[in-house]
């Protein structure tokens, strides 16, 4: 297979942009050349070529034959505040092993792979919602009882309904019981796929062999979920409150936000642990566990170990096929295979 990886790397600025250009031409109709950009995380530095289509912007991933997966036995160091974390969530929870025994079992090992050229809307969308009246019964308990919030959702049957403020207007959607196997069907139909779980993994760290695409540490005094120490701590205050304390209105200042960043193709990935990305095998989701382990209150540092690269855990990662999913934990890219 030839290495598109690195002949797209050899070439000079002029040389990537014609050729994105030139592969316009081979695209489905409606698809356009946005331009090419340069995506760095820490000492990575990729050019990358984005395209546009219907509104979402999607990056070009270069094949080849590349290496992905976690080396367990690398030299990797965890620090003092990811140590303590960890000791207080073993002994907690009576699991008997040290941090890089457990960070073993739960990520997927080094391994080459190839991959052909794709690509890859840079935003997940959620999926499985429809609009429904602003008139719905459910909707009006909601606006009455948190019209002031953001965002606001009730469960009932297993259905999910949902108030959200977008652009200025209020929008109420409803949970639609689809399947993983219906919603890559969908996909398929229009063109498109979602990504292998490799082009996933590979999409998300670019092969690097850090634990996470941007490094291999985090901040041990909060969940991805908070943008700050103080917001950790009004968010437990929030919940011993019994979701009463209202969140300040002058807000948090982040002072940590690399998972929230793009990653070094320009994606918006494994940044929510809330989210677990849709991939090509039905079953099968990587990025995130649905907030389990974070609502769980399993400790820091295992509420972001599931935004690892490589992470991939049987009872978080592994689904029933048969099961409907749940769009408000669910999300999935649109992928485009190259002629």
């Amino acid at each position: 297979m030839r290495n598109y990886l690195e002949h797209w790397q050899a070439m000079s600025a002029m040389e990537r942009e014609t050729a994105a250009r030139g592969l316009v031409l081979k695209l489905p109709s409606g698809f356009a050349f946005d331009s090419i950009v340069s995506c760095r995380v820490g000492n990575q530095v990729n050019e990358v070529a984005m395209f546009r289509f219907e509104g979402a912007r999607f990056a070009l991933i270069p094949g080849g034959i590349v290496s992905i997966g976690f080396d367990a036995d690398r030299q990797w160091s965890p620090s003092s505040d990811e140590l303590e974390s960890w000791r207080a969530t073993s002994e907690e929870y009576g699991i008997d092993k040290a941090l890089q025994e457990y960070i073993r079992e739960v990520t997927l090992r080094r391994r080459q792979v190839e991959i052909a050229p794709f690509l890859i809307e840079t935003e997940a969308r959620e999926l499985g919602w429809e609009t429904i009246s602003l008139d719905d019964p459910i909707v009006r308990d909601l606006l009455k009882e948190h019209g002031r919030d953001k965002q606001v959702e009730a469960r009932n049957a297993g259905v999910s309904t949902r108030v959200r403020r977008h652009d200025g207007h209020i929008v109420a959607e409803r949970s639609v019981n689809q399947t993983h196997s219906d919603l890559a069907e969908r996909l398929r139909a229009s063109g498109f796929r979602f990504p292998t779980s490799d082009e996933w993994e590979y999409a998300c760290g670019s092969g690097e062999q850090a634990l996470f695409r941007w490094g291999d540490h985090i901040p041990c005094d909060r969940y991805p979920t908070d943008i700050s120490p103080a917001e950790a701590r009004w968010r437990k205050d929030w919940v011993l409150s019994g979701g009463k304390l209202e969140y300040p209105d002058e807000g948090f200042a982040p002072d940590w936000d690399q998972h929230r960043k793009p990653n070094v193709f320009g994606l918006h990935i494994a940044a929510d642990p809330y989210k677990s990305e849709l991939t090509a095998e039905v079953g099968t989701t990587r990025g995130g566990d649905g907030g389990r382990t974070i609502c769980g209150g399993m400790g820091f540092f295992i509420g972001w170990l599931t935004l690892a690269t490589a992470y991939f855990e049987e009872h978080a990662c592994k689904h029933d096929p048969a099961e409907a999913v749940d769009p408000a934990y669910t999300v999935g890219r649109r992928v485009l295979s190259l002629p």
